[in-house]
């Protein structure tokens, strides 16, 4: 057993103390632990304890880590990992990490999808929007179920036109020959990630003739 003589709270983050025990350095951790084991100065300790609040505070810390990335915009469940892995948190303290945001709903990947496409279909296609949430981590069968319970079809063929009309108009201040004209059209709403049949239709609303004439 060990006594613990004194309790100092961190200078630089007041939510944090350390304990020493006849002015040896025992353990750093956050206040809450503290408060939550009831420890005073003149209390005895053993290893064991040492041990849990130090694995508490690890938790707490990459808790803390998770909230505070969230806090700047909405992430998926990958992002939010790959953040607690470099930051090195031990694998079981980051699961549960993720067992905590996914039970509160900090963390949602069909949501994610959901609030990403409506807002990215605005300005590109759905096989753009579907490649850049694959590198967010998002599997394609998750990708695939919200899309089937989302109108897409008529929000991505209206951005789709929209740009089309938008690229046409500086296309023909500087490009005289037509089928060069529809060729490059073509070639940007392709690069926008839009589907061939798409492209096709668009292009014969908005110059008022097939890619091939």
């Amino acid at each position: 057993m060990t006594k613990i003589t004194q309790i100092t709270e961190n200078k630089k983050n007041k939510e944090r103390v350390s304990l020493f025990s006849d002015g040896e350095f025992l353990l750093s951790c956050h206040k809450e632990l503290v408060v939550k084991k009831r420890l005073v100065p003149g209390m005895e300790v053993d290893v064991e304890l040492l041990r849990e609040m130090a694995r508490e505070d690890e938790y707490l810390k990459a808790k803390d880590t998770a909230l505070r990335a969230l806090e700047l915009s909405y992430k998926t469940e990958k992002e939010i990992e790959d953040k607690l892995r470099v930051k090195e948190y031990d694998e079981r303290v980051i699961q549960r990490v993720m067992t905590f945001l996914a039970e509160y709903r900090l963390v949602d990947d069909q949501r994610y999808v959901e609030l990403f496409a409506k807002e990215k279909l605005r300005s590109r296609g759905i096989r753009k929007v579907q490649y850049e949430l694959q590198a967010k981590g998002i599997d394609k069968e998750t990708f695939h179920e919200v899309l089937e319970n989302l109108d897409t079809q008529s929000l991505e063929e209206e951005t789709c036109k929209k740009l089309a009309e938008k690229k046409y108009a500086q296309l023909q201040k500087r490009e005289p020959d037509a089928y060069k004209l529809k060729t490059k059209l073509f070639a940007f709403l392709s690069g926008k990630g839009y589907e061939y049949d798409m492209i096709q239709r668009i292009v014969r609303q908005v110059t008022g003739a097939d890619l091939e004439t």
